[in-house]
């Protein structure tokens, strides 16, 4: 108590010590507020913007693989960023275009957003390795309590992205799974064992060790897991194969060690056939299960329809021609379709199998116009998937004429059976030009069964004893086929009289190779009979790609048998969209009982896969350049590769004959 009764005083070097503590307390009150509330904003908005990046640079490479614009993959890019991030005005965005030789990476860069984002894309062409989007995204941060801990910079936030779509690593040219030679382990996963030159277009992609006794070049990438270099390799320039320096847009392939090819695990095709005997005199064969091995062996053909074909003991063709492509009788010079075409397709390896026709005046009631009228042929057949019908119909044959004179003549239309063909379409030109136009005036069909067991030496001939066992059929055209108001018009429908024929056939590959078939394109244009036709689910023609490609084959061989292709036989086969372009499957030890075999790749003239030879836990040996007579494939990809012999051209194009293609994927 002090002298007058009252407390006593604090000493006065207490005084004040509150005002510094609550001045300390509020600093952290502040700090922590501006943590609790500024942090977490600049989270959540550091957060939407990279959601929102990484979805545009993903929508960027899956827009440029669906539709091939730059353009429309970048516009893409900014629609999805500003929907994510929802913006929704339209910012203004200068410079859309593809990479170009002075702009390669190609720099976007978008503003006006009402709330100040910017919008930057960088868009990279790569060659074999596709294309880079990567998009980077930055908006200021407006703080709350923040603020008063800082001199008044608003900071920044970003957020960056990238995207790889079409590389050609994840559906290379040719693959092998083997890691052989690397860590130890003996051998190589790709071998050639001849001095010659390998020949690649796509990227070769190991998982063990690649061994050239000759050379090898690449037009892509190469990937060998534990090489930094593969002696004898030469990349050239990605797409023109040009060799180095390159010249926009090409851009020189490259080889790359450290990456393990896997196993993409293709799952097997659904055998939808029965039980069916070995191949005989018939020249159609059916799909479904086949025990014994084929063991084709006497220099005869056999048409394939579509489907699987489940060869259980393996599949060896040691003389035969196989295949599931439909050609016209008496196919044309693919530059004057007056003149036959020097090497017949079904006319191969002492296999005599090409139809003819024959176009005659002859006596008849209602009369055919006068005047010189031109025709050509078509081949037609119905192939079945999932239980619907598929039109399928050949190229056109070479022109014929017949010239009327007067009154009570006919035309005659003699065919000799092409292998395949259910009917013919008889197209007409009333103008008796071979130039056309032509329409469609009548159907002949196939009447009896054509076999293979008397065609050497006879077909295609008409009338000598013996026949030709593909047999021959004919029809007579008269004035009700032929008299007005018959005119061709393209804007009719195919299939429908007066409707016009498909494309013609394309050069040869190469001299001595037969005819190319007509190149995708809008029907009723382009082909409609094999690998570049497409149709829809209804069966309708469509533009490619589509989702049915009828006539498509797949041989399927289990675990126990093999195939045997060697020199002596021949087989051109295409696949489809239906069994995502895989021609040939063995399964691997994904979907047990894996088949591990040999198999043997030749052929005696020239033989073609059209798809992907898919045998992940077995080993193919090319033993003859021919085995692929450079019609573009989907690819190869196999537990190890030999090549042998003189050295193949492997030209893949997995774009439009490959499994689907994986989306595009974050790099970064």
């Amino acid at each position: 108590m002090g002298p007058r009764g009252g407390l006593l005083s604090p000493p006065r070097f207490q005084r004040g010590q509150a005002i510094v503590l609550i001045a300390i307390m509020l600093a952290v009150v502040v700090g922590m507020a501006a943590l609790a509330i500024d942090g977490s904003r600049a989270y959540a908005l550091r957060r939407d913007l990279q959601a929102a990046v990484d979805a545009a640079a993903l929508a960027a490479g899956d827009n440029l693989q669906q539709t091939g614009s730059y353009i429309l993959a970048e516009q893409a890019a900014t629609a999805s960023f500003g929907t994510n991030v929802r913006l929704y005005n339209a910012p203004s965005c200068p410079g859309y275009a593809a990479p170009d030789a002075t702009h390669n990476p190609r720099t976007i860069t978008c503003t006006g957003y009402a709330d100040g984002t910017v919008l930057t894309q960088i868009v990279t062409a790569l060659g074999p390795a596709g294309t880079q989007f990567t998009i980077t995204a930055s908006r200021s941060l407006a703080l709350a309590f923040a603020r008063i801990l800082t001199n008044g910079t608003i900071p920044r936030l970003s957020a960056v992205a990238s995207s790889g779509v079409n590389n050609l690593l994840y559906r290379p040219t040719i693959a092998a799974l083997s890691q052989a030679g690397c860590g130890g382990m003996a051998g190589n996963a790709i071998t050639t064992t001849t001095s010659a030159t390998l020949s690649v277009v796509g990227d070769v992609v190991s998982s063990g060790t690649i061994s050239l006794a000759g050379s090898a070049l690449v037009t892509g990438d190469v990937y060998a897991r534990c090489q930094s270099s593969v002696p004898g390799v030469t990349t050239l320039c990605y797409p023109s194969g040009l060799a180095t320096p390159c010249t926009f847009p090409d851009v020189a392939g490259t080889t790359k060690p450290g990456y393990n090819f896997v196993d993409p695990r293709y799952p097997p095709p659904p055998i939808l056939g029965g039980a069916q005997s070995a191949p005989g005199t018939n020249v159609i064969l059916t799909p479904g299960i086949y025990t014994p091995d084929p063991l084709f062996t006497t220099h005869v053909c056999y048409f394939l329809p579509g489907g699987v074909y489940d060869w259980q003991a393996g599949y060896t063709n040691n003389s035969d021609f196989v295949s599931n492509e439909l050609k016209p009788p008496d196919e044309p010079n693919y530059a004057n379709n007056t003149q036959l075409a020097g090497h017949q397709f079904w006319n191969t390896n002492s296999v005599n199998c090409a139809g003819s026709a024959q176009v005659t005046v002859i006596s008849g009631p209602k009369d055919v116009p006068v005047g010189t009228w031109s025709f050509v042929l078509t081949s037609t057949r119905t192939a079945m998937y999932g239980g619907l019908s598929y039109v399928r119909e050949s190229a056109p044959s070479i022109c014929y004429t017949a010239k009327i004179t007067g009154s009570s003549q006919n035309v005659r239309v003699v065919v000799s059976n092409v292998p395949g063909a259910s009917a013919y379409n008889i197209y007409a030109g009333p103008s008796g030009s071979c130039s056309g136009p032509f329409g469609l005036a009548k159907t002949l069909t196939v009447a009896g069964t054509p076999l293979n067991n008397n065609t050497i030496g006879y077909c295609p001939d008409f009338s000598s004893s013996p026949l030709c066992s593909l047999g021959n059929e004919s029809i007579t055209l008269d004035g009700s086929d032929l008299a007005s108001p018959f005119a061709p018009n393209i804007s009719i429908a195919p299939g429908f009289i007066d409707s016009y024929p498909p494309d013609g056939e394309t050069a040869p590959l190469r001299q001595n190779l037969p005819n190319e078939n007509a190149n995708r394109a809008a029907p009723p244009h382009g082909d409609r009979a094999n690998e570049n036709q497409c149709d829809t689910t209804g069966g309708a023609l469509t533009a490619c790609p589509g989702p049915i490609t009828p006539g498509a084959v797949v041989s399927y061989i289990p675990s126990g048998g093999c195939l045997n292709d060697t020199s002596g036989g021949d087989n051109v086969i295409f696949s489809g969209y239906q069994y995502d372009w895989i021609v040939l499957y063995e399964p691997g030890a994904a979907y047990p009982p894996a088949n591990t075999c040999g198999n043997s790749l030749g052929a005696a003239t020239d033989s073609a896969f059209i798809g992907l030879i898919y045998t992940p836990a077995a080993s193919i040996s090319v033993v003859k350049a021919t085995a692929f007579r450079t019609d573009e494939t989907g690819g190869v990809i196999a537990y190890t590769l030999s090549f042998g012999g003189q050295l193949p051209t492997i030209i893949g194009d997995p774009a439009d004959y490959g499994p689907v293609p994986p989306g595009s994927r974050l790099t970064g």
